[in-house]
């Protein structure tokens, strides 16, 4: 559900530095930086290399400010005084040569067919820059670090969350043009349900799950993008639903053809189809919970199942609710407190008894200091194909794993969305955890069951504890959400 976009690099000065580096007698590390401009702001861009003690050099790495991930090198090669390597399959490609005291070299950068001067120059080991360069979000004026367990702890505030969750989804959806589950397709489907504490919400978000849209509209049948996948499908058209239900109070045209669709692409048995594979838990791994979120657009889309009743359609809702209804494979527990928020949005996916089981196991998952922890609601090996299951296993915390703004914010969503009071002693606990675990960005912190670097799960580790605070009453009066209109928003690409 990604695309990889690098920025056009504009025509500024580009300084490259070397930081050498012993490693025993054999060779040193050195390390090359510099600044450029991509747009109207500069990025720092650093090359890691390695000499033998023939002073040959290699390049071992590829740091490009505000890129999502190292560049890939292609090429690295010095013959003479003559330099030249390239990344990305040939876009960046640059050629110079070493000054006669080794300290310089002067050429010439190309990337996306655009061409600029280039000067290297020797550093320090007192200037190198840090590397990689943690960014998590990253637009114009909009840069949130990559998030850490180290971020200092502060006094809630709810403007600072509110703020990462307008400003990150709009970065995300700029900076990548895809519909995300973990970033922008996480506002769609939470943000309007906040509607009444918080405002509406950004407008041009609908505008741009409307793009994505129709240009899933626009594909050929016969010719599929290897992009479009069904669980874009079903964000899109559960976000367009929320935003119906909450903002717009009814039926758009937009929605229903987004719904139609969703239904166009489910699987003969009821669920939706998780591509490329399922190695990203909790939201790119399984097709139970991809299958509550298709329930919560049914729920939700206003007077849209009423009209499907007796259509063909009417048949495929109801293969969804056995799919849900069903012993399917799910991750663990976390699969079923999003049923149990399903159900409370869609009536009679599940029965009273069910219900009442599933409050009871989330709240014999409440730790002791009154939240969640999303490492205790499944089995490593349950989590997508399991794949997680050594890198979870060899945490340091796996035993008892901490509390989470992820897990202990869901837990909360479902367990009021059931019924359960507000001022319920449990509830009560779990809301202090989260008035008092806030991060100085504006987060709260949850670990990747992935892999230590993005944490996009910190998204909706924010949005649903503030959604649950919503739920219970618990945000202050008067936040006003910040409109990114610095942030142009493009069509889907």
């Amino acid at each position: 559900m990604t695309t990889t976009k690098s920025p056009r690099f504009l025509l500024t000065a580009f300084l490259l530095t070397v930081v050498p580096t012993v490693l025993g007698a054999q060779q040193s590390t050195e390390q090359w930086q510099g600044t450029f401009n991509a747009g109207f702001e500069p990025h720092r861009l650093v090359v890691e290399t390695t000499r033998n003690p023939n002073f040959a050099m290699q390049a071992q790495k590829i740091y490009v400010e505000y890129f999502h991930d190292d560049a890939k090198i292609d090429l690295f090669s010095v013959k003479g005084s003559t330099v030249r390597f390239s990344i990305e399959g040939g876009k960046g490609v640059f050629a110079g040569k070493l000054g006669a005291h080794g300290t310089k070299m002067a050429g010439t950068w190309i990337y996306d067919k655009q061409s600029m001067p280039l000067v290297l120059t020797l550093a320090t080991q007192a200037n190198a820059w840090r590397t990689p360069f943690l960014y998590q979000y990253h637009m114009k004026d909009v840069t949130y670090l990559r998030p850490s367990p180290d971020e200092k702890i502060i006094p809630f505030s709810a403007q600072l969350a509110l703020t990462y969750l307008e400003k990150g989804a709009v970065a995300w959806t700029a900076d990548w043009g895809c519909v995300a589950c973990h970033t922008n397709g996480t506002y769609m489907v939470v943000r309007p349900l906040m509607t009444r504490q918080l405002g509406a919400p950004y407008g041009g978000m609908r505008l741009y799950f409307i793009s994505a849209l129709r240009a899933e509209l626009a594909q050929d049948p016969a010719k599929p993008d290897p992009e479009i996948e069904p669980k874009q499908a079903v964000y899109i058209a559960a976000g367009l639903a929320m935003w119906d239900a909450e903002v717009i109070h009814e039926l758009t045209d937009e929605t229903k053809q987004a719904m139609e669709y969703m239904f166009k692409v489910q699987s003969p048995d009821g669920a939706w189809v998780v591509l490329p594979d399922d190695t990203n838990p909790p939201f790119e791994s399984s097709r139970f919970q991809l299958a509550t979120i298709a329930a919560r657009a049914v729920g939700n889309a206003p007077d849209w199942a009423r009209r499907q009743i007796g259509t063909p359609v009417e048949h495929k809702i109801n293969l969804m609710k056995d799919f849900l209804r069903g012993d399917r494979k799910m991750q663990g527990d976390y699969d079923r407190t999003h049923l149990l928020w399903a159900s409370a949005e869609l009536p009679g996916l599940i029965d009273d008894g069910r219900q009442r089981e599933i409050v009871d196991m989330i709240f014999a998952h409440q730790k002791s200091d009154g939240g969640w922890s999303i490492r205790s609601f499944a089995r490593p090996e349950e989590w997508g194909s399991g794949n997680r299951a050594q890198k979870l296993r060899a945490e340091a915390e796996f035993s008892d794993p901490p509390s989470d703004g992820h897990m202990t914010g869901l837990a909360i969503i479902a367990l009021r969305k059931a019924g359960v009071p507000a001022d319920d002693p449990r509830i009560m606990r779990g809301v202090q955890w989260l008035l008092a675990n806030q991060r100085e960005s504006g987060r709260w912190y949850t670990r990747s069951l992935n892999r230590d670097g993005w944490q996009f799960i910190t998204y909706s580790g924010t949005a649903y504890p503030m959604l649950a605070l919503a739920l219970c009453d618990a945000l202050p009066a008067g936040l006003q959400a910040t409109e990114p209109d610095a942030i142009k928003i493009p069509s889907s690409r």
